[in-house]
């Protein structure tokens, strides 16, 4: 009975173990909802000829922020954990597809700049120029880019952006759009 127990373990472990591989399995669905944290490990959709054209169908207000959204694109006031923060919004193509604006002291923006920096190092490159009102400075790593810099007005800004590089259509869009007061 005790070779009868232990071989009906090892059975359910075996088959417990081969669902989990199975639920596992990649999938090339992205309408499920995701975290909005950026996760290393996730392929980003990669910019083609064909998505050059970008045209801004609508622009959003929030707090100091005035953003260009794509169209077929979402905006997102706040964050995950305070939709009512008026220093942050993101304009989303998809979960993993992304523009992350946050205005926030310039100690705090280089602290996040730089772990993010420290973080992201796969294919990483510096990368700055003016696009709209601001004169951004950054890196651009395989899947995305962090940029930094002052709107007209003085106002520090931080964007973090995943799915694109600095110089893709979607990004010259969304950043020559972008109006801070």
């Amino acid at each position: 009975m005790r070779k009868f127990k232990k071989a009906a373990a090892i059975a359910l472990c075996l088959t417990v173990m081969a669902s989990s591989l199975v639920a596992c399995g990649s999938s090339n669905d992205n309408s499920t909802s995701a975290p909005d944290a950026q996760v290393a490990t996730e392929a980003a959709p990669v910019t083609t000829e064909a998505s050059a054209n970008v045209t801004i169908a609508s622009t959003e207000t929030w707090g100091d922020y005035t953003v260009g959204i794509p169209e077929g694109w979402t905006f997102r006031k706040g964050y995950a954990l305070n939709e009512d923060d008026t220093t942050c919004c993101s304009v989303k193509k998809s979960d993993f597809s992304k523009f992350d604006f946050n205005m926030e002291s310039e100690d705090m923006y280089m602290k996040k700049y730089n772990q993010n920096k420290s973080t992201y190092t796969q294919d990483q490159k510096d990368c700055s120029g003016k696009v709209g009102d601001i004169d951004w400075t950054g890196f651009e790593y395989s899947n995305g880019f962090e940029l930094y810099g002052k709107s007209s007005s003085g106002k520090p800004v931080r964007v973090s952006c995943s799915g694109f590089k600095f110089d893709s259509p979607e990004t010259k869009a969304v950043l020559e759009a972008l109006k801070i007061k």
